[in-house]
């Protein structure tokens, strides 16, 4: 901590001194509490001229001593990506805000992923297409524009970046949530969105242009801008004029093979087509171009196919909404008992802090077993998901 402020005490884009990130993913103690305690007034005795904080993760209990120890603070959320919905946001902001109305709460970590060969006109989490991505951050500036309590906001990220052990949404070893590609050379949907939202330089964008193919009878055309009104004109001809504020929406029919848009505001022009084609366009699919399965092992550690019914449950749905089953609910409290007692078992035991546990019950099956599945033994999420799927919805 003496290096970092010494080494970065004059630069001009510090604005806080960071006593941790996620420090408490493995749960918390008091020797950890007085660490902290330690590092926040080494800063201060360093520094009289810059507020401290801490960047928290989500499972971190908001009744926590460990938000009561830096100046301000921060939390890291993914709701809406790696669990729950990105509606969640706004309700964790105000429940947080209303318990702690005198600690200055900000974001320090949000985003989702976007491969940008993946389209879809019905978006959800976890499709890695550019389409949710876009309503994702959406949700999210809407959400931090309403609440004027927030001190600071941080995406995650501007870039597409290298990861080594990732392997999400069809592409290995990256981490696909930046705004742009990884080669900084292709704006995602996204992208403009903060734009319309924070820049003053007028501009206006045709939303979705690389989902050319799309089999519905009427489709809907989003524009993003900064300014007051948008004509939209369908194969040269003036569909409908609209004022409003950073994002138009229009439905159009996709009455012809190929449907030429072109978004007008004053002197600003964007312009994309849209093919009609006779079914989905599987290769805007991540699910379907993989086969619609998802990998997992057998009790000897073979690799076996898990096939999806959608009409009953699996380890793609929520652990949440499993239980609101009472024949889910029974299953699913006999195996989390059964991985939580294999969890102590191992050596050192494992802990699992209550805001993690709350906080799972967003998660899909799926996600978690991904996310911890060195913990997981072989075939028990194939074994699982089998019996999961003679539940019906």
């Amino acid at each position: 901590m003496k290096e970092l402020v010494v080494q970065n005490y004059n630069h001009p884009s510090i604005v806080v001194w960071g006593l941790s990130n996620e420090i408490t993913m493995g749960g918390e103690n008091e020797e950890l509490l007085a660490n902290h305690r330690e590092l926040n007034e080494l800063c201060h005795s360093m520094d009289k001229t810059r507020l401290t904080t801490m960047a928290q993760v989500s499972m971190l209990d908001t009744t926590s001593e460990m938000n009561h120890v830096s100046d301000v603070i921060s939390y890291n959320h993914y709701f809406g990506w790696y669990g729950g919905d990105v509606e969640d946001n706004a309700v964790w902001f105000d429940k947080f805000h209303e318990e702690n109305p005198t600690i200055c709460l900000g974001v320090s970590e949000y985003g989702c992923e976007a491969v940008l060969k993946w389209h879809t006109s019905k978006p959800e989490m976890g499709d890695y297409s550019e389409e949710y991505q876009a309503y994702y951050h959406y949700r999210m500036l809407e959400t931090f524009r309403t609440r004027p309590y927030l001190w600071s906001t941080h995406v995650w990220n501007m870039f597409d970046f290298a990861a080594d052990k990732r392997d999400e949404g069809g592409v290995k070893g990256r981490n696909n949530k930046g705004l742009v590609t990884f080669d900084r050379k292709t704006k995602k949907d996204s992208f403009f969105l903060y734009k319309a939202y924070w820049s003053e330089v007028p501009f206006i964008h045709l939303a979705k242009k690389r989902y050319v193919y799309r089999n519905e009878e009427k489709t809907e055309v989003l524009v993003y801008t900064n300014q007051a009104s948008v004509s939209l004109y369908v194969n040269g001809v003036l569909f409908e004029t609209k004022t409003g504020d950073k994002v138009f929406s229009f439905e159009v029919p996709l009455n012809k093979k190929t449907t030429k848009l072109m978004a007008v505001s004053g002197e600003l022009k964007d312009k994309s087509i849209v093919k009609k084609v006779e079914k989905p366009y599987a290769a805007y699919n991540l699910e379907a171009e993989s086969g619609a399965v998802t990998n997992w092992f057998d009790p000897e550690g073979n690799t076996v196919e898990v096939k999806i019914d959608p009409n009953y449950f699996s380890i793609k749905d929520k652990i949440k909404d499993i239980m609101a089953n009472e024949e889910g609910k029974a299953m699913m409290d006999a195996f989390i008992a059964k991985m939580m007692s294999q969890m102590a078992s191992r050596e050192g035991g494992m802990d699992i802090p209550k805001g993690a546990m709350k906080m799972m019950l967003g998660f899909t099956i799926e996600r978690i077993a991904k996310m911890a599945k060195e913990m997981i033994p072989e075939g028990a999420v194939s074994e699982l998901n089998t019996e999961l799927q003679k539940i019906k919805k």
